[in-house]
């Protein structure tokens, strides 16, 4: 189990490795654009070089994570076209830099309800998929489900999942803050166990790439997405030894998108914590 962490990428992508060392993260995860707008990612060739130069030298797997605007279930044509346009980008730079996948939301159906959308976000995504490269990962993530966001749950997930012909190149990132808040309780033995059969009967454990470790600041089933730095939230240092020592997390990596103790996002101190929890339960990296 791998512990790493959202990096900004202020400057150029090649600049996260630095602060991959600095905190001591053994997995990345980074924007390539500006997270609230439409523009797509545009690289220099140096850049990439450099990248895929210190990626090498760092030793660590890495992902995308997609802008925050996509939406597959909107039913503007204009952000339906932009959010084609954009997860295609990623998923194209994403096997230039060698970058496992691009996880991403969905987007909300805005009312018209998740089944009625699911054709429609399906045919988006294939679109996206038979645009890319072979070797990189759509990767979706589960929402908190405030706002009828989509991927509120794992049947949710699976539906999509379904509606892309089971493509192997669909994976999952399971948020714990985003599953806490629709009602898993991860932070049992009993609740995790029942949450990870349900996950796999639905999706299948393999399909498992990544999962964003966030704390909760809102209590159980509070269906909002606040994340907490590692302990100090609802979800706490007993919940996420319960979640590590789950073996379907064994051999995931662990993505860190918290606060962090500055307010400047995920730092040394929380990665540190991780990693005290995985050896608590006697795991390696």
């Amino acid at each position: 189990m791998r512990i790493g962490a959202h990096i900004s990428s202020a400057g150029g992508p090649q600049n996260i490795w630095a602060k991959q060392a600095e905190i001591g993260a053994e997995a990345v995860q980074l924007f390539i654009s500006a997270p609230q707008q439409w523009r797509l990612p545009a690289l220099k060739d140096e850049q990439v070089a450099a990248f895929r130069e210190r990626h090498a030298a760092a030793g660590v797997p890495a992902f995308f994570h997609g802008v925050y605007l996509m939406n597959f279930a909107s039913q503007d044509p204009a952000i339906l076209e932009k959010s084609v346009a954009s997860l295609t980008s990623y998923l194209d730079w994403a096997a230039k830099l060698g970058v496992v996948g691009t996880i991403f939301h969905v987007g909300s159906h805005l009312g018209a309800g998740f089944d009625a959308m699911v054709p429609q976000m399906c045919r988006l995504l294939r679109q996206c998929l038979d645009g890319a490269p072979n070797d990189t990962l759509l990767i979706l993530e589960n929402s908190a489900g405030q706002g009828n966001c989509c991927g509120k749950d794992f049947t949710e997930l699976a539906a999509l999942v379904r509606g892309l012909d089971n493509d192997p190149r669909v994976a999952i990132c399971i948020d714990t803050c985003h599953a806490f808040a629709m009602g898993y309780d991860i932070t049992s033995r009993e609740g995790c166990e029942i949450a990870m059969e349900e996950f796999d009967r639905a999706i299948g454990l393999d399909r498992l790439a990544a999962v964003h470790a966030n704390d909760s600041k809102m209590p159980f089933g509070g269906v909002r997405d606040r994340h907490a730095n590692i302990g100090d939230g609802h979800i706490g240092y007993d919940g996420f030894r319960t979640l590590m020592a789950h073996p379907a997390f064994r051999d995931v990596p662990f993505l860190l998108e918290v606060p962090g103790m500055d307010d400047k996002g995920p730092d040394r101190e929380n990665v540190d914590r991780l990693k005290r929890l995985r050896a608590e339960v006697g795991l390696r990296s």
